[in-house]
This record gives C-alpha cells, structure tokens and sequence, in this order.
C-alpha cells in the first residue's frame, strides 16, 4: 500500500529560493515582527536588509557558489541572517552542534569541507575560543578563516562595499544547507537539502493554521532540523514571528510566552513534561498558545491531554520525522478526532509517497502490516556530503528513503511508528521492540521516563535491558517493575534487567542516544558475569 499525501492551497509552492521567498514575504509584510530576541526586534523589512548586508560581505570575504560556511553559533538572530545570506549567493550553510567539543567540531570541519567558520566566543559555558585554538591547520585543509560574533572583525566584515546581489541566479534545487544527524545511533552524517524545502514547509504552515498573525517560539537548536526548517521557514512563508530561545528554559518559556503572546509552541515530549511540571504554570498567561506539534520521541497519550488541558493548546499535533526527510513527514489533522490525535498517527503532510515494507524481503505491506517505512519526493534529502556509501544505504534504486522505523499504516493512510528497525532485539526467536516495551512501562504511576535496550543473553541471544527513572518521591524497585511488565507484556517482551537512573545521556536536542545507553548495559552485564 502506497500512501500519496496532498499539498494544501493556503499557501501554494513555488520552485523558489529561501532568499526569493524572502523577498516576498519582505515586500507582503514589510513592518510586521520577523525576528525577536532579547530585547532586538527586527522587521521582515529589516531582516530583508540585513540579510542583504550579510550576502555582500560573505561574497566581499570570497565566499563563492557552492563553497560551504560552517555556523557554531547557538539560535541567535545571526544565525538566520547567515543562513539567508549564504542562499543568496548559492553558498552553503553547515549547521554546527553547540555542545560539540574540539574533536567533533573538527570533525565536522573536515567533512564538510567548509571555506569559512562563523562562530561565538562561549555558550553554555562552553569556550568556544581555546576549543577553536586546540584545532590544528593541518587537519583542515579547506578552511580559510574564521569570525566571531560580536568582534571588531565580525563589524568589519559586514562594513562590506555595496555589490549587486542576483538572487535569480541561484536555483531552488542548488545545496542549501547541511545538516548533522543528531547521533542517537553512532556517527553524525551530513544531510544536504536544498531550498526544496519550502514545498514541505508550505504544507506544515498550512497543517498548523500559521499565518502573518502568528508568533512562533523557536526553541530548538538550528542545527537541529527541526529549528532549522520547521522553525524558521513557517513564518519565512506566511510573514509571521519568530519568538528567539538561546537554549532551552521551561522559566523563560513562560516568560517569553506571556509577553511575546506567542500563539505557536512545538518541542519533544521533555519540554512540555517540564512546562507542566513548572510551578509558573499556576500563574502564567498562556492563553495565546494556540497550536504546535510534538515529536522527536515517543509522545504519550497522557502528555498530550495534558497539554491540552492545562497549557489550552487545543491544536498540538504529533509528528514524525527526521533529518533526513525535512523534519516533519507525517502530522494529524486539526479536525482529526482527538482519539485519533492522541494516538501519535499521522498522515504525509504534503505529496510525497510512504509505505511500509518487509524488513527482510523488502516488499511492499497492506495496510495493517508492520514493517519498515519508506518515503519518497521532494522531502528526501540530496544524500549524505562525501558519503556515497551510507547514501546507497538508506536511498534504493527506485528513489526509496528507507528510515529504519517501524510502522503501520491504517487503511485510511495514517502511519504509526512502532519502533526502529535497528533498535529491535530478538529474544529466543522473537522480536522485541523497545518502544511497545516502553509504552507499557509509562503507565506505571511511578515511573517518569524509561528507555530500554537489547543486551546480549547467553541462552536466549538477547533480553531486554531498562533504564528507569522515578517519579518524586516514588518507591519501587527492580521486582516491582519485573512484575508490572509480566501483567502487561508477553513474557519475552519482559525485561531481564532493570537500573534505576536520575540522568540521561542526551544530544543537544534532548533526544536520548540509545547507542551509549546499550554500550552501558553491554558493560554492566559483562561485570555481572565475571
């Protein structure tokens, strides 16, 4: 079964460039707010110009078509004028995780071939400056030079002399900005994507009611696919604002809500548990919240009533996607049943293909049939930079994006994920999967968040490994999960190891890297059997 998702009407595609849509947008809604943060506010006119000012100075400082300019910067406004700026002139945006340290922003440097790096002195406590003096010339070749936000050289560098820019000269399809998988499962890859983007986002803005009325937070890194596109280009679209978080901060989320009277809030499961964990959601006004989507983990049923309930976002979707299909790919109605909502399904959120597959013959599965999902169009990515072979992997010969997520699509269409392809494990013979093994162990009242993993078992091949963290102030213990698990799963399905956990290992973004907590549980088991 081959699900074709349609493209709405509200705010049609067009084969343009980031920077051509923002001449429009500039010229439809030259005074409104574009972007905001801390305490600087430009307008779409504005940004217009100092996006301008920004495309000069990267062609004055030799910066060409196709050359690639490397951004460390955490969500400043910068960031986007940068990123703008470079798809005027055909240049490239690599996005550059802000938690990265000297050895993976070398990494990243190197692989991505980059011309120019634009960086901040610190964040997070982070010095970005005795990082950037630890990494050797030698190692990167390709490099020029580098700026720094906020320096006498950064000011100069935009005292740039006035040249004519031709945005008309650059094509939509032309590499527009890499971005780095997060790491969950191992090494980052770079997905290219171009301004082909826009015709998915076009969608999106539609799908969550986003007009020029609209006020935006943006939250999420911009290194993260998620700030990157569905952040920044909704609002690019229909001349809304963009409400700036340098990193996350459930306090200063409220802050920003009641005085930005932000009408759209989107984020992972971790950020709104910690908005209505938050002791100012007894006094805040977030009357203005409006919609938003949920996704990047598994999203549960409880958490998305409650943020309907306390937070009044009667509009919050849940969603699928990944780096490397453009962030969202699947996304619920507004006038979708609230069951239905609530369910996490969803449907291709513009027209492209999906279907699901067996995962060892490889053929296409009716409706109903669990099994890997696949997508197909203008939402997959160019492919990974410099890396043919992990490309061939994912993308077949047919154009077909294989996720490595398991799902099911209903016969109306609809895809649920059910888990990850490689995230399974095989316990005497069955296959176990993490996310159905997790569901079950959210409804304990005095579990917080679990993550469980395949570990290697001498008798059965692998068993299942879970991390747990507690509620405040609850009581149980290793029995007490062991024994919830048997009355609500099948016995293979059950966890043979339990630890009790107060942190996570985490990316930037809050997702959790599975792979370190598999090499921990690997490690603990390995103790155990000495």
């Amino acid at each position: 079964m081959i699900v074709r998702g349609e493209s709405g009407d509200r705010y049609p595609w067009e084969p343009i460039t980031l920077a051509q849509q923002l001449a429009r947008t500039a010229e439809a809604h030259p005074d409104r707010d574009a972007l905001v943060f801390e305490g600087r506010r430009l307008s779409w006119a504005q940004t217009q110009t100092e996006v301008n000012r920004v495309a000069r100075a990267l062609q004055a400082a030799g910066v060409e078509r196709g050359d690639h300019v490397a951004v460390w910067v955490p969500n400043h406004i910068e960031w986007i004028l940068l990123w703008l700026g470079a798809n005027s002139i055909g240049a490239v945006i690599v996005a550059i995780n802000t938690r990265y340290k000297t050895e993976e922003v070398a990494y990243i440097l190197r692989q991505s071939d980059a011309k120019l790096l634009v960086m901040v002195g610190a964040f997070a406590g982070i010095d970005y400056l005795a990082m950037l003096a630890r990494l050797r010339k030698e190692d990167l070749p390709e490099l020029r030079d580098v700026l720094v936000i906020s320096s006498p050289e950064w000011d100069a560098f935009l005292d740039a002399p006035e040249v004519e820019i031709d945005v008309d000269a650059i094509a939509y399809d032309d590499p527009s900005f890499i971005v780095y998988t997060s790491g969950t499962t191992g090494y980052p890859k770079g997905a290219v994507h171009s301004s082909r983007v826009l015709r998915n986002e076009c969608s999106i803005a539609e799908a969550m009611d986003i007009d020029a009325s609209s006020r935006v937070m943006n939250h999420m890194p911009f290194f993260h696919i998620a700030g990157a596109c569905t952040g920044v280009l909704p609002p690019l679209i229909t001349g809304g604002a963009m409400i700036l978080m340098e990193r996350w901060d459930p306090a200063h989320a409220f802050e920003l809500i009641e005085r930005e009277r932000v009408t759209v809030l989107s984020g992972i499961p971790t950020h709104f548990i910690d908005l209505l964990n938050h002791d100012a959601l007894e006094t805040a006004d977030v009357s203005t919240l409006k919609t938003g989507w949920i996704g990047g983990a598994n999203n549960p049923p409880e958490v998305i009533a409650a943020i309907v309930s306390s937070l009044g976002m009667k509009g919050i979707l849940p969603v699928y996607g990944m780096t490397e299909t453009t962030s969202i790919t699947t996304i619920p109605k507004l006038d979708d049943p609230p069951a239905l909502i609530a369910s996490g399904k969803g449907f291709p959120v513009s027209d492209f293909e999906l279907k699901v597959v067996d995962t060892v013959s490889g053929a296409e599965l009716d409706a109903g049939a669990e099994g890997e999902v696949c997508v197909r169009g203008h939402l997959v990515m160019q492919g990974y930079y410099e890396n043919p072979e992990a490309t061939a992997e994912v993308i077949d010969d047919d154009c077909w994006f294989h996720t490595g997520d398991l799902g099911v699509i209903d016969p109306n269409g609809y895809l649920a994920i059910t888990g990850r392809k490689s995230d399974m494990f095989i316990v005497g013979g069955s296959n176990a999967y993490p996310a159905e093994i997790e569901r079950a162990l959210s409804e304990h009242p005095a579990i917080k968040q679990a993550y469980v993993v395949g570990v290697p078992d001498p008798r059965l091949g692998e068993v299942g490994f879970a991390y747990v963290e507690l509620r405040r102030d609850a009581d149980l213990d290793h029995a007490g999960v062991i024994a919830f698990c048997k009355g609500r799963l099948a016995d293979f399905k059950v966890p043979r190891h339990v630890e009790f956990v107060t942190e996570w290992p985490l990316t930037a973004t809050g997702k959790i890297q599975r792979f370190l907590l598999r090499e921990r549980a690997e490690e603990a088991r390995t103790e155990v059997s000495r």
